[in-house]
């Protein structure tokens, strides 16, 4: 059984109302003994027995409380109806519910209670539902400390994970199946996403761009200017009038070497002091100006990014819906 924080009962402003879910099931238990126990009054053998047993209780319970039954249980149910309408009435002071008159439907078993009928009658023992949900919820008790507890906790969590999943994976079924038989994505993306945020996304690529660019200079530093070097040398054998430079005696390949290296500096100097100047501030706006012009040709011709970018949300799609059939709640369960 679950420990009852009697001080915090105490405290809280909802007790009286737990009181009064107290006595009325009391009244509630009472009156469902008392029919049960007029019922049986109508059977021939228990009436004899009864008789036998104590005749003048039978003579007075017969002459006085079964000819009145409808009579007296109409007094509970005054009192059941009573009690509903001032919970109501609480409750619609307290703002309790969004809309006033959605009280009844919330406690349709009360409602239904109050039907003098043994049936509906037994639906009002359905609040000790409700008590003790209302005392757990105001740690009053804690379930969790009971095996009953912790058990339907467990399964509660096991269960509306497994419907949650259900319901994602039908979801993204859907769009699965949308993205693969629909209207080219790349389109609608390019139309509805990144065409309004063009400038935006300009300008966050823009300084990532340039600050990339000259860190990877820097770091390839010895590849670019061998690159360079040969790319040089090449273009200067090729050109006849290198060649006849070189044909100078004593001086030729000495100043043909010299002007290889010489022209390979001046050309990367010139990438490295473009690429330290495209970092600077006042020269963001050229990078962003090339970023929108890129994403303009992006634009224009999308049929060869269409199936990428499908294939690309398809796979991403089925990782998400593996990702969500793994019922975390049920892992938990098993490693206990």
């Amino acid at each position: 059984m679950p420990k009852l924080n009697l001080q915090k009962l105490r405290e809280n402003q909802e007790a009286t109302w737990f009181y009064v879910d107290l006595i009325m099931l009391g009244l509630l238990m009472i009156n469902l003994i008392w029919l049960s126990f007029d019922w049986l009054f109508t059977i021939d053998m228990v009436s004899s027995t009864l008789e036998n047993l104590t005749p003048a209780f039978h003579k007075y319970y017969g002459e006085q409380i079964h000819p009145n039954y409808l009579r007296y249980d109409l007094v509970f149910v005054s009192i059941f109806i009573a009690e509903l309408l001032v919970r109501w009435i609480n409750a619609i002071r307290h703002q309790r519910y969004t809309r006033w008159y959605w009280y009844p439907f919330i406690h349709w078993y009360e409602v239904l209670g109050c039907i003098p009928l043994t049936g509906f009658r037994l639906l009002r023992l359905l609040r000790i539902i409700s008590m003790v949900y209302r005392l757990q919820r105001l740690g009053i008790i804690n379930l969790r400390e009971t095996r009953l507890g912790r058990f339907t906790e467990d399964n509660y969590n096991v269960l509306m994970e497994h419907v949650a999943d259900r319901v994602v994976i039908n979801v993204l079924d859907g769009i699965t199946d949308e993205v693969q038989h629909g209207q080219p994505v790349m389109r609608d993306l390019i139309q509805r996403v990144i065409l309004p945020r063009k400038q935006d996304i300009a300008k966050a690529l823009a300084e990532p761009i340039t600050r990339g660019l000259e860190v990877q200079l820097n770091r390839h530093d010895e590849d670019v200017r061998a690159y360079l070097l040969h790319r040089i040398r090449e273009a200067m054998e090729a050109s006849e009038d290198i060649g006849k430079l070189e044909k100078v005696p004593l001086v030729g390949d000495y100043t043909l070497d010299l002007l290889e290296r010489t022209i390979s500096d001046i050309v990367y100097n010139i990438l490295k002091q473009t690429a330290d100047d495209l970092v600077h501030i006042d020269n963001q706006q050229l990078v962003e100006t090339v970023v929108e012009a890129l994403m303009e040709l992006l634009m224009q011709e999308t049929s060869g990014l269409d199936q990428v970018a499908e294939d690309i949300l398809v796979e991403s799609l089925e990782m998400i819906k593996e990702r969500v059939s793994e019922n975390k709640a049920l892992e938990r369960v098993r490693a206990r």
